[in-house]
């Protein structure tokens, strides 16, 4: 079986056969993926260009794409300049053998969405078990905002899946919520469009992030525009915080964070910055919660 080439090495040829369009004498040092081209060459005896440098600088030459180009549609049964950035891997099936070079996954649309609605527990615990709280995925492109007064971002799995334990200290004050994990390589993606179509839509409704106490979290609540932290009161805070959860490589968003914090979050960045300590969010469970408006 012939192996196909990968994203890199097919993005090298279009690369190269762009630049011969212009200059015969064009050539590369990307050593990996030229290498990856002659090796699947040799099994089709086309030798595509030449080293210029042995080993380190390779000119391809037009003919020799071109013979690429032709023998991968006839072997592979795939364009090799083919662009997948518009594909789901299920329309990339119809191009493609490897449909995961379809660019838009999967989860690209959806967020995970934490359910706690009676109605919802009933229905779930008819059908399979009894729960305090559903995990949905939710299609952004279909969530009707006007049927929630706040959303609130989880920033952690582990309490996001917890949001139910929390909630109770809250939700008179929030009314209809819509509480979404911020989302790992799966659903950030996803988040990050919600909470922008979020603040374009509902700009007079609350969002609130709830996660660690560290400059991280406080850098992706200003990133995000949110009105609120919930976070325990800055007494407590004082009385619990640890050193290590104020990590050096967290460093770098001070800045950032000291010339755009809100005068509402002041006292709480004074807290961090002043003892260069924090708290995570799993250690905030046995504790009120309060929410910090800007």
């Amino acid at each position: 079986m012939v192996a196909s080439l990968t994203p890199k090495a097919k993005v090298l040829l279009l690369e190269q056969s762009t630049k011969l369009m212009f200059d015969d004498r064009a050539a590369t040092t990307a050593v990996a993926a030229v290498k990856e081209i002659l090796k699947w060459c040799e099994n089709e005896d086309i030798v595509p260009g030449k080293w210029v440098v042995k080993g380190k600088k390779y000119r391809f030459n037009r003919q020799g794409i071109d013979k690429i180009q032709q023998a991968y549609l006839q072997i592979m049964g795939e364009d090799i300049f083919e662009d997948f950035s518009s594909d789901t891997h299920q329309t990339a099936a119809f191009k493609s053998a490897d449909e995961k070079q379809g660019k838009i996954k999967p989860t690209e649309h959806l967020v995970l969405a934490a359910l706690t609605n009676n109605r919802v527990l009933e229905g779930f615990q008819e059908q399979l078990y009894s729960c305090e709280q559903v995990n949905v995925e939710l299609d952004i492109k279909r969530i009707n905002y006007s049927s929630y007064d706040t959303l609130i971002l989880i920033e952690n799995r582990d309490s996001f899946n917890d949001w139910h334990k929390f909630q109770g200290m809250v939700e008179n004050h929030l009314g209809n919520v819509l509480a979404i994990y911020r989302g790992d390589s799966h659903y950030s993606k996803a988040a990050n469009l919600l909470i922008k179509n979020w603040g374009t839509s509902c700009h007079d409704k609350a969002l609130v992030y709830f996660g660690d106490f560290d400059l991280s979290g406080l850098m992706l609540a200003l990133a995000g525009n949110c009105t609120h932290l919930l976070l325990p009161k800055n007494t407590w805070l004082q009385q619990q915080l640890v050193t290590q959860h104020y990590p050096d490589e967290q460093l770098k968003y001070f800045y950032g964070v000291e010339q755009k914090c809100p005068s509402g979050w002041l006292s709480l960045f004074n807290l961090m910055s002043s003892t260069t300590a924090g708290l995570r969010q799993q250690r905030m469970y046995d504790t009120p919660l309060k929410l910090h408006s800007r």
